[in-house]
């Protein structure tokens, strides 16, 4: 029997959706929440709420959300899909596997499902399992083109001969998001059998797709806030916070350009005792974006909201970050690695917050590293991956706010190099342990044989033995790669 409430809780789970889509999350996350006080027996709303969660990087809650919706409808398929998904998303493999498999039990001729446990397995290190999935996902559903993306980038691990033709023959007549995945993947295999023609050809296709489904990177911005950290984060800033924060040894932070080697560096780390690595966790973005909020401000934004905290602002931010950080951590562990590159955005809320961190800043050599992030498919906000001349642009940029955070309030930066890491692998270890006060244990040389999920595109790099190929990739590409050759030479 459908009762008014019933009817009235759809109603409000429609007006949550409609809010959503009109950009009003804080209407839509109201909507949703009133729809289960009038009928909590559905999983739809929990969904709503789980989505509106995880886009803002609140992970565990929209975890928690998902629980809910499985409680209430435990024969759905996609919350299982769902759930299995933020289980991975969090780290929590064994579960994550499991909430595949029951999917799988509901629907065995689930395409998504197949597909997730392609990528599932990816994270923990299992090519061949991955690439039975994927290929399992594509005899379902032959348009499954994230599938046949995942295989195509296996082709150091197994034979993806088909793969490669199934590729070419579809690459131009896809869709902008689909011809960027099956670009990428295309260009690795092509990489693979070292024609470096055909690699970049696919790698620029993959990024004109990109290109036009976002955002062109404005430069005016991106200098204009550069310059307002710099600013704000002045000497003058600090000296009149001295003694404020938390004063917490356990945060470290890995910092620096995605794919200088902030993964090799972060697996070194979680492969010592009384370290744990967290993964690219957003939790400093949220608190530092979060400002205006705390301060009840509504005409200010990050950074200039840093003039307005208090100490006992700061401090409550430490201990929200220590809170969120840790959640996942073993009480034995002393030290907890926060690999989120980009985090040298915040640097000036981790000096006031952490005087005491260890912050740990990643270089490569960006002719290396520029190409191996054009040949990547990062997220939308990322538009400045997708031109050689703007990764060549924002490197400068980012070398000039590091070196002014170097210059200020004694923060204690680390620098760790890629190529010198890969040619000494034990004194940049050494090193690198000495710096975050952590004694020198074997284990941490072995980080290649360690279980933990990794989701970055590095998954399969650090789990081989150190290897020299990937220092000078560049030269395969020299003809093409003008601006970030040129970018080196102006440096």
């Amino acid at each position: 029997m459908v009762t008014a409430n019933a009817l009235m809780a759809k109603d409000w789970y429609e007006c949550g959706y409609k809010r959503k889509r009109a950009g009003d999350i804080a209407g839509s996350f109201d909507a949703f929440k009133q729809s289960l006080k009038l009928n909590a027996k559905v999983a739809a709303p929990w969904i709503g709420l789980a989505q509106l969660m995880d886009a803002n990087n609140q992970l565990e809650e929209a975890r928690q959300c998902l629980h809910k919706a499985i409680i209430v409808e435990p024969n759905n398929v996609m919350v299982r899909q769902l759930l299995a998904s933020s289980h991975q998303a969090l780290g929590y493999v064994d579960h994550a596997k499991r909430e595949f498999e029951n999917a799988l039990t509901l629907d065995p001729n689930s395409a998504i499902t197949f597909c997730g446990l392609g990528q599932l397995s990816e994270d923990i290190g299992e090519a061949k399992e991955a690439a039975d999935a994927y290929r399992k996902a594509l005899s379902i559903d032959k348009s499954q083109n994230e599938a046949l993306s995942g295989l195509l980038g296996l082709g150091r691990h197994v034979d993806i001969s088909s793969e490669i033709e199934q590729a070419k023959a579809k690459l131009e007549c896809l869709p902008l998001k689909d011809k960027a995945l099956v670009g990428y993947g295309l260009g690795k295999a092509y990489e693979q059998q070292k024609n470096y023609p055909a690699a970049f050809m696919a790698y620029k296709v993959a990024n004109n797709a990109r290109r036009e489904d976002t955002e062109v990177f404005n430069r005016k911005v991106f200098d204009a806030r550069i310059q307002n950290m710099i600013d704000v984060f002045s000497a003058e800033f600090f000296k009149a916070r001295k003694g404020w924060g938390n004063q917490s040894e356990q945060p470290v932070f890995i910092v620096g350009l995605p794919r200088s080697g902030t993964s090799l560096t972060e697996q070194v780390l979680a492969s010592h005792p009384d370290c744990f690595g967290a993964g690219e966790l957003n939790v400093l973005t949220d608190l530092a974006t979060g400002t205006p909020d705390r301060l009840g401000i509504d005409d200010l934004s990050w950074p200039e909201t840093a003039n307005h905290l208090s100490k006992k602002q700061v401090q409550s931010i430490s201990t929200d970050y220590l809170i969120d950080s840790g959640k996942r951590a073993s009480n034995t562990v002393c030290k907890v690695v926060d690999k989120q590159p980009l985090n040298f955005w915040h640097l000036g809320l981790v000096a006031m917050a952490f005087p005491n961190a260890r912050i740990v800043h990643c270089t490569r050599d960006i002719r290396d590293c520029g190409l191996s992030i054009f040949t990547q498919n990062f997220n939308v906000t990322q538009s400045w991956s997708t031109d050689l001349e703007d990764i060549a642009y924002y490197w400068q940029g980012y070398q000039k706010l590091m070196q002014h955070f170097k210059h200020i309030f004694g923060l204690q930066i680390h620098e760790v190099n890629y190529e010198y890491t890969v040619s000494e692998i034990e004194i940049q270890s050494r090193q690198l342990l000495e710096f975050v006060g952590l004694a020198w244990d074997d284990r941490v040389l072995s980080f290649h044989k360690s279980d933990r999920a990794v989701q970055t595109p590095s998954r399969w790099q650090v789990r081989q033995p150190l290897y020299q190929s990937a220092k000078a990739r560049w030269r395969n590409y020299e003809r093409y790669l003008g601006p970030l050759i040129k970018a080196v030479n102006a440096g």
